[in-house]
Order: C-alpha cells, then sequence, then structure tokens
C-alpha cells in the first residue's frame, strides 16, 4: 500500500506542474510557470525571457529535490523486512519479526569439592531399579572419581538415588548398579526440533565400558507419546514409545544400532560392526563427541572426530519432527556372564547440544517417590495451561487428586500392553488443572508389594 502511495503522489506533482505551462512570444511553448504566478504575462523581450528562465531554473530545482525525496523513502520502504503491528499503550508501532532457531547448551560447569548430587530444574533425572528391596536405596557401588573428586580410577561409594547422578570437574556422571534392572535417564527442558529439515544433538561422553551388560543409549520420541522409562527390553518397565528413535549401544560391543519404532512395531538399522576400540583407546577420563542427525527421512550417527558413522541412511518419512530427548544409562545384573574382570559402569557426560530446539517447562516435585506413608507431594510452582502430570508408578488402582480435589484415576501414557506385568512400574501421563501446587496419590497392593509412585514432575509446552 505505501509503494502505491509514492508512485501516486510522484505521478500527480508532475501532471501539476504539466497543467500549469502558457504561451509567451519571447520564449518556448514549453515553458513551464507556476499556476499562482501571473507576474509576467506582461513582459517583453530580453526581461521577460530572464523571469522566465529564473522561474524554470526554480521549479526544476525543487521538483528535482521533491523526486530525489520521494525515491529514497520509495527504495527505503521496499528494503524493510514485513512489518507487524502490535498494540502499544493505544497506538500501533512497526516491529520487524526476527526468528532465530533456539540453540540448547549444557555444559555442566561446577568444580564441587566433592562428588554433588546433580538435579537442576531444567533437566529431569529419572533413576530407577526394579527390585522391591531396592526402591529406597540402591545397591551399594564403586563409582569414578574420589570422594574429593579426584579424577579415576579414584572411586567413591554410592548408594542413595539422589547420588546416582553427581557432578565432579565441570561434568557429571551416570553410576548405577541393578542385579534385576536398573537404568537412569536425563531429559533437557527441550524438544529437539527438525521440522525445518535436519537437527543435531552432539554430547561428549567417556568410552570405558566395564561390562557388555552395562550400556548407554538415545531415545527421541514425540512429546505426547513418549515414555518416562522406555525400554526395548521386556524384562522391566512397559516397553518403547509408540513412535520413536532409539540409537542404542549393542550388548555385544561398543558400536551402536538405530531403531525406529512405528506404531509399536520396531525396525533395526544394524550399524557398522566396528567397535570403537578400533580406532580409540577406551578411557573413563576422556570425553569423546558423539553426534546424531535426524530429519523427518534420514539418519546418521557417529564420532565425527574420527570421521566415523555406525549408521547413515535414508529412512521412510517418520511422521513427526519435533521429540523428547533422552540420554539412558542401563544396568542389567552388570556381573553376571562376565569373561573378564568387570564391575557396574560410570559414565562420564559433558557438553550436549541440541540444534535447533524447541524449549517446553518443567516443574519438579518436593519428593522423590510417594508411599502410602508418604502419599503427597509439591509442587515447586503452580501448574501453567496445558500442562500434564508425568510420573511412573506401581500397583492397582492409582488415583490421584489435586489440591484436596475429588479423587480420579491416574492415566496411563499410551503403551503396548503386551509389555505390562504386575511387577512392572508404568508411565503415566496426564492433564493437570491450572494452578495446581499439591497432588495426592493413593492405590492398593499388589502380590509383590504395596504401590509406589516416583519421579514426579509436570510438564507443559509454551
Amino acid at each position: 500500500m505505501e509503494t502505491s502511495r509514492y508512485f501516486l503522489v510522484l505521478a500527480t506533482t508532475y501532471n501539476t506542474v504539466a497543467m500549469c505551462r502558457y504561451h509567451n512570444p519571447l520564449v518556448s511553448d514549453n515553458t513551464t510557470k507556476p499556476c499562482n504566478d501571473t507576474s509576467h504575462t506582461g513582459d517583453t523581450g530580453a526581461e521577460a525571457s530572464l523571469n522566465v528562465l529564473e522561474v524554470l531554473m526554480q521549479q526544476r530545482f525543487w521538483l528535482m529535490i521533491l523526486t530525489v525525496c520521494w525515491l529514497g523513502g520509495f527504495f527505503w520502504l521496499i528494503q524493510q523486512p514485513s512489518p507487524t503491528a502490535i498494540a502499544n499503550s493505544g497506538y500501533c508501532q512497526f516491529i520487524p519479526i526476527i526468528v532465530k532457531p533456539s540453540i540448547f547448551t549444557e555444559t555442566f560447569t561446577g568444580e564441587p569439592s566433592q562428588p554433588l548430587s546433580w538435579n537442576p530444574a531444567h533437566w529431569d533425572v529419572t533413576v530407577h531399579s526394579r527390585d522391591v528391596n531396592t526402591w529406597y536405596q540402591l545397591e551399594p557401588m564403586a563409582a569414578e572419581h574420589g570422594a574429593d573428586c579426584s579424577p579415576a580410577p579414584a572411586t567413591h561409594t554410592i548408594s542413595r538415588y539422589e547420588d546416582a547422578v553427581y557432578q565432579c570437574r565441570n561434568h557429571i556422571m551416570t553410576a548405577i548398579k541393578a542385579s534385576g534392572y536398573g537404568m537412569i535417564y536425563l531429559t533437557p527442558n527441550h524438544l529437539v526440533d527438525f521440522s525445518g529439515g535436519t537437527a543435531t544433538i552432539r554430547f561428549d561422553v567417556s568410552t570405558l565400558r566395564t561390562s557388555l551388560r552395562d550400556w548407554i543409549d538415545l531415545w527421541i520420541s514425540p512429546y505426547n507419546e513418549h515414555l518416562q522409562l522406555p525400554l526395548d527390553m521386556v524384562v522391566d518397565v512397559s516397553g518403547p514409545p509408540r513412535n520413536a528413535v532409539q540409537v542404542r549401544m549393542d550388548l555385544t560391543g561398543n558400536f551402536f544400532d538405530v531403531i525406529i519404532y512405528r506404531n509399536f512395531q520396531p525396525t533395526v538399522i544394524d550399524g557398522i560392526a566396528i567397535p570403537y576400540d578400533r580406532f580409540l583407546e577406551p578411557s573413563p577420563t576422556r570425553r569423546d563427541t558423539f553426534e546424531l542427525q535426524i530429519s523427518r527421512t534420514s539418519i546418521k550417527f557417529g564420532m565425527p572426530a574420527y570421521n566415523f558413522y555406525w549408521v547413515d541412511t535414508r529412512i521412510a518419512d517418520l511422521g513427526w519432527d519435533q521429540g523428547v530427548v533422552q540420554f539412558g544409562h542401563h544396568s542389567y545384573n552388570p556381573l553376571k556372564d562376565c569373561t573378564s574382570p568387570c564391575r557396574p559402569g560410570t559414565w562420564h557426560w559433558d557438553n550436549v547440544t541440541i540444534s535447533p530446539s524447541r524449549p517446553f517447562t518443567m516443574i519438579a516435585a518436593n519428593r522423590r517417590y510417594t508411599d502410602r506413608a508418604n502419599p503427597t507431594v509439591s509442587l515447586s510452582a503452580p501448574a501453567p495451561a496445558n500442562a500434564y502430570l508425568r510420573f511412573v508408578g506401581i500397583g492397582p488402582n492409582l488415583q490421584v487428586r489435586f489440591d484436596g480435589g475429588a479423587w480420579q484415576t491416574a492415566h496411563l501414557q499410551l503403551q503396548d500392553s503386551r509389555y505390562f506385568k504386575d511387577e512392572h512400574f508404568r508411565n503415566f501421563w496426564m492433564p493437570i488443572p491450572a494452578g495446581t501446587t499439591q497432588v495426592e496419590f493413593r492405590g492398593d497392593r499388589w502380590w509383590g508389594a504395596d504401590w509406589h509412585v516416583r519421579d514426579i514432575s509436570v510438564w507443559s509446552l509454551p
């Protein structure tokens, strides 16, 4: 609209000048005279010629000035970003829209004098052990870094859930021993976003694997379909998400495979069966970079510093383009079937980046678990609008109520019921009213123990 106005004003000015021409026998018929100027109608000879010439020069000068100004304004206007009008104190102002992709970065900076429990507000930390006698305290193990955070091979003993993820020397560790089955999942409050093409997830991690029954993995799954405890085995919990991409360390060696889940059905993409031991010396102190490149139609995973990728392939369209990112550590009776000395594993993590990413809100509860003796948790902030309550639980007839309201059945997240067993925890995901600050749980006993709920939080997309 503004561009058209510039052309209209310019054209009108030229037309006005053209209409004000007059005839004088001493000058050309093309002489231009101001419309309101009659001072020269009686002039003759050289004086009249000079007067008319002066008028002509003045008019052309000002016409040139106006033309330059109009053209300058026109070219300035067409180079501006698309404006968006916003309301501001009763009038409109125009601002350019500048959209920059969000890049999530975590460097785990901190140098405590002793191993420090790590559970920040912008990460979800879920620690799980299957066997009933480990619900309140983990099996003790020697975790890497000394009691003063001195580096490996120094160790310190842990057995508390809170100590399974800890910080030393500007990075964090996960350490767990489970004679049954145990796992740790670390989840940042940013989704990976590959709606515009390929997205990249990078992380540094140590490479010393102390047992083939101790391994790491990475899950990407849609926000409303993700599981708090995803697993691709029948030995515990309740299976994989309905749709997901899993990058899994192979159970036979230090290389990786990719599994794509579509409606719970897995498609395995076998990675090149070359362990990283072939091109690096496994180390508990050096952390190497691993990289996942993902789009709706491609997967690439490997170690860019060594120009080595286990998987690099095109895939059928995933049908989704944003996902929750979960870094996993698994322990499945790590002392079993050892052909050489082995022990429970400690994995050292650093420098996580997700690019591009989409942030969301996490609100933690004030307790790690609830049970019959301690059924209530308080949230660190009121639940926002359109939020979901997220937890894992075991026991029949689990119910919740919000801020002392009416009891209601706890809603299971969508899961493959073929994995359901009484002795397995299940994943729950249900709407929570805006403003809620307190959640109470109740349930019934199952044949092995009483009901139990843990790792409770509230999530919300902006």
